[in-house]
């Protein structure tokens, strides 16, 4: 009996060494900052389960509100460097521990949260972690320094120290100086690109690179419009993580997110325009489309099991901007259809829909993604490959574009 349970306990430490062994290693962990948000990105070895929890704040401790990630199936290796510190954005703090023999535990210090959120990304394996919460407050020492430089009392200066006579008459309003209208950024995300060349079409023409013409024809565009910044995502041949377009309109605290694509489809007859805001979908259709721009190769696995899990995008889903996001499509999805009609090139109007499309996940502002046309189609894949064409979805974009922007101004949302 002794021998029997002494072979049992090798057994199960082999095992669990074996799982160990087994497990996923986490290589690398990179961030991205904006004022309001904080993007970490786990780039792991082998896909890994998460698991992620809210630990509200304990003030009698000194302890802040914290979120808790667990990669299950994932060892920390030593060598992996973690970000050392945070110039801004709400997390204040990571740490990362191994809480079992195939476990890592993230622990992010986040004193102003409002919102969490992860997902998984493909080819490599990626988990992004989404916090958003209130900006930071600068440190005391900075905020004295800050108040010494503007010739603001600090705390231990005279009482009665004066204030010269040039800031007291600056700092009067000027009854007659008139708020300039504010200037409003878009940031247009030109889909693919670089090793990964989307979908092909008609005379082997790539997705990445009619994309990439439609936004820089739009840019020129919007560059006329008053009051108008416009930033690509890429203006090149590049390759850009999916990650990293939204985490860049946040940078950039854009106003309008559009990401721009050329749809595909086996079946050679279908064609026409349509517009997507972020959600879940249930229809094949949709989920097919968002597998092929997440740049996953099945959607139901091997044995056909539902992997749509790994779409469902988090608490960031947008709940906030949602009817901003459906407004959007609704003016982007019109303007397209209008100029295709006006210029003898009339296409479908497919709509506007609702898809899980990683690109918008996080984004702080309206977004989008627009399926221009189907490259696959003999009349528009072959239009795709013209100038003119461009040009046509092009004037379309911006249409939308400029009747969002019209409409939200008016009503004093922008």
């Amino acid at each position: 009996m002794r021998r029997l349970l002494a072979a049992c306990l090798v057994a199960a430490e082999v095992a669990v060494a074996a799982r160990a062994d087994a497990a996923a290693t986490v290589r690398a962990v990179r961030e991205i900052l904006t004022p309001a948000t904080t993007r970490l990105i786990v780039e792991c070895s082998a896909p890994v389960q998460h698991r992620l929890r809210n630990v509200p704040a304990q003030p009698r401790l000194g302890v802040p509100q914290r979120v808790y990630v667990d990669l299950i199936g994932a060892r920390l290796d030593e060598a992996t460097p973690l970000p050392a510190a945070f110039r801004e954005g709400p997390v204040v703090r990571l740490r990362a521990a191994q809480n079992g023999p195939a476990s890592t535990r993230l622990i992010l210090d986040v004193p102003g949260l409002s919102a969490s959120g992860v997902f998984a990304m493909p080819d490599p394996f990626r988990l992004i972690i989404d916090v958003r919460g209130a900006p930071r407050v600068a440190p005391p020492a900075e905020t004295v320094a800050s108040a010494r430089a503007a010739g603001v009392r600090a705390a231990g200066a005279p009482a009665e120290a004066p204030v010269p006579t040039a800031m007291r008459h600056a700092e009067q309003p000027n009854p007659a100086a008139s708020l300039p209208r504010r200037r409003f950024k878009i940031v247009v995300d030109p889909g693919h690109g670089g090793k990964d060349p989307g979908a092909l079409g008609v005379g082997g023409l790539a997705e990445k690179d009619v994309v990439l013409a439609i936004a820089q024809r739009l840019q020129a565009r919007l560059a006329g419009v008053p009051d108008v910044d416009v930033i690509l995502t890429r203006d090149s041949d590049v390759f850009l993580a999916l990650e990293e377009r939204t985490a860049r309109a946040n940078a950039a605290q854009a106003d309008l997110f559009i990401s721009v694509h050329a749809n595909a489809s086996t079946d050679p007859s279908l064609s026409g325009v349509e517009t997507y805001y972020l959600n879940n979908a249930n229809d094949r259709a949709t989920i097919r489309l968002a597998e092929m721009e997440n740049g996953l190769r099945t959607v139901t696995g091997r044995g056909g099991r539902d992997r749509n899990a790994s779409f469902i995008l988090s608490d960031l889903i947008q709940s906030y901007k949602v009817q901003e996001s459906v407004a959007l499509a609704e003016d982007v999805q019109r303007g397209l259809v209008g100029a295709l009609d006006a210029h003898g090139t009339p296409a479908p109007d497919l709509g506007v829909k609702r898809g899980p499309f990683y690109v918008l996940v996080g984004a702080g502002m309206p977004c989008v993604l627009v399926e221009a046309a189907f490259i696959t189609h003999p009349t528009e894949g072959r239009r795709l490959a013209q100038a003119s064409y461009q040009d046509i979805l092009a004037e379309g974009l911006l249409r939308g574009i400029q009747r969002f922007v019209e409409n939200a101004r008016l009503a004093g949302n922008l």
